[in-house]
């Protein structure tokens, strides 16, 4: 039977079932929520404090310029990950003793990674004598690096991409240029692994207290959609409990909780949905820079300043996010696409990818949106579940200027002389391969109105947060008759025949056809704040 989102419903509860150990120590519910994520207990993550080998080199060559007073530039990305990992750094370099320090993230608009531009008016800044400290970034940099050696600079490098064949000659703290070292160091967002550098920076007897950065590294963590194994569990969970307590290393971090709190804990889903979209929109719309100084000011007023310039950016975005979308929905009259390829001068770089993933989470075809106002159109690309993207912009390379990625969001680059060479393609490569609707797993059977009801079921959703990648939101499903229901600024109001009427999360671009009204429906749905009981539906069928 098709759903809503054209998702493959999977029953977890009828394929896998808990053993009766578990279930005599946990309960059924509990047990079931647990081995449908393979787990025989609730996780509880862990701080750990350990040494990557080039840690060792890092800390030798920051303490040489640090002795020597020389500038260093501390240059991060313009996401979130690169954002909180650069005022992290920028933090923990002021407290050991640096007096030099410039940091900074290039804007959208210069493009990812550290450029030549970059490495030349820093060394002719410092003529020559200074550290550059790459972060989120430089992994894959070895003629930038290069270039950076000949003029005097040195470079460290602190990120998580995966590495090339080839990799810059300098120091490089990146868990995954090692086979050897755990999957959860390989797991960690940038900001993750330089907080591990600062719990290092302790054992060599700086009186730092890491820990008051966790909301830093819970938020980018969060941002980056890094796998919640075992150390990043507890750094986002230790985290949300900062923020959720008022409590922030950050003046601008305070301000924006401040504004946000509800009287509730904070979850994952606020850190995804509130916080982040919130810190992006400063790159998206305007200046990255803002965002990273947001982070870092020492003065409320300027915090307060800037969360309000933040507020009316993000409110554009959305607006601008939605019009795009609708627009490029109505295009097609009701029919679903085998692919979408747009490009518009009315497009922002920044809102590309996600205008391109709303795209493809609404009809699950592969989706590109270029940004087309100069001669290069700036694109982004998503893909569904099973098509690797990568490999279909891997045929078009020669119709490409620059282009990567990874297989279900990718980047490129066309010249606007060649999009209309490009579409055809796209859209014949698109139209020759098949795949599987993507999965959407099923939890457990229980309605909104028992699972409100009786507590304790809340509080063992408590036991296995935070949420997010690699520890999903449990998944439940009911069948109820939907007597009415109502778009309203909170999300639909749903109305139910024997569970009464709830407030539900829905994609803002999906509109639930008034024949629904009066049937009976099939409805999975997740609760994304267990203490202010915030449902959001996933999807659902006529039954």
């Amino acid at each position: 039977m098709p759903s809503f989102r054209n998702l493959r419903w999977r029953y977890l509860f009828k394929e896998k079932k808990p053993s009766s150990e578990l279930v005599e120590k946990y309960g059924r519910f509990l047990a079931q929520l647990l081995v449908n994520r393979n787990l025989t207990e609730p996780p509880r993550g862990k701080l750990v404090s350990v040494k990557l080998k080039e840690m060792e080199e890092a800390f030798e060559t920051i303490k040489r310029h640090i002795k020597n007073n020389s500038y260093i530039l501390v240059f991060g990305d313009y996401d979130v990950d690169g954002l909180t990992s650069t005022a992290l750094f920028y933090n923990l370099l002021k407290e050991i003793g640096a007096k030099r320090v410039i940091p900074t993230v290039p804007e959208r608009s210069e493009g990812y990674g550290l450029s030549p531009q970059i490495v030349k008016k820093f060394a002719n800044y410092t003529e020559g004598k200074g550290l550059i400290i790459a972060l989120d970034n430089g992994t894959n940099e070895v003629e930038t690096v290069e270039l950076a050696k000949n003029l005097g600079i040195d470079v460290v490098i602190f990120d998580h991409h995966t590495p090339g064949k080839n990799l810059p000659d300098t120091v490089i703290v990146n868990p995954k240029i090692h086979e050897e070292v755990p999957q959860y160091l390989k797991d960690l967002s940038t900001v993750g692994l330089v907080f591990i550098f600062g719990l290092f920076l302790e054992r060599k007897g700086f009186n730092l207290d890491v820990k008051r950065f966790l909301d830093l590294v819970a938020l980018g963590t969060v941002a980056d959609v890094s796998p919640l194994s075992e150390l990043n569990f507890k750094l986002v969970r230790e985290g949300l409990k900062l923020l959720s307590q008022k409590r922030s290393s950050s003046l601008g971090l305070l301000y924006m909780v401040e504004q946000l709190y509800k009287g509730v804990p904070f979850s994952g889903n606020d850190l995804a949905f509130k916080f982040v979209p919130r810190l992006n929109a400063f790159g998206r719309m305007d200046s990255a820079r803002r965002g990273l100084k947001f982070l870092i000011t020492g003065q409320r007023e300027h915090a307060k300043k800037l969360f309000y310039e933040m507020e009316k950016l993000n409110l554009s975005r959305r607006r601008l996010t939605q019009r795009l979308t609708q627009k490029i929905i109505s295009s097609f009259k009701g029919k679903t696409p085998k692919g979408v390829v747009y490009a518009s001068p009315e497009i922002r770089k920044g809102v590309s990818g996600i205008i391109a993933g709303r795209l493809t989470s609404m009809w699950g075809v592969p989706s590109v949106v270029f940004a087309s106002d100069g001669e290069i159109a700036v694109g982004s690309a998503r893909s569904p579940q099973g098509l690797n993207i990568v490999k279909v912009l891997e045929k078009l390379s020669p119709l490409l200027e620059r282009w990567g990625g990874h297989s279900q969001a990718a980047g490129l680059s066309v010249k606007r002389s060649k999009l209309k060479e490009f579409e055809e393609a796209f859209l014949y490569e698109v139209e020759k391969l098949t795949w599987e609707p993507p999965e959407l797993g099923i939890d457990f059977p229980i309605e909104p109105l028992k699972l409100k009801r009786y507590p304790k079921l809340l509080e063992v959703l408590k036991e296995l947060e935070p949420y997010g990648s690699g520890n999903p939101y449990p998944t439940f499903v009911f069948e109820d008759r939907l007597v009415d229901f109502t778009r309203t600024p909170y999300g639909y109001k749903l109305s139910f025949e024997r569970n009464g009427s709830y407030y539900f999360n829905l994609d803002e671009d999906r509109i639930i056809p008034p024949t629904f009204k009066g049937k009976k429906v099939r409805v999975v749905y997740t609760v994304r704040n267990i203490d202010r009981f915030d449902l959001s539906v996933e999807d659902f069928q006529l039954l």
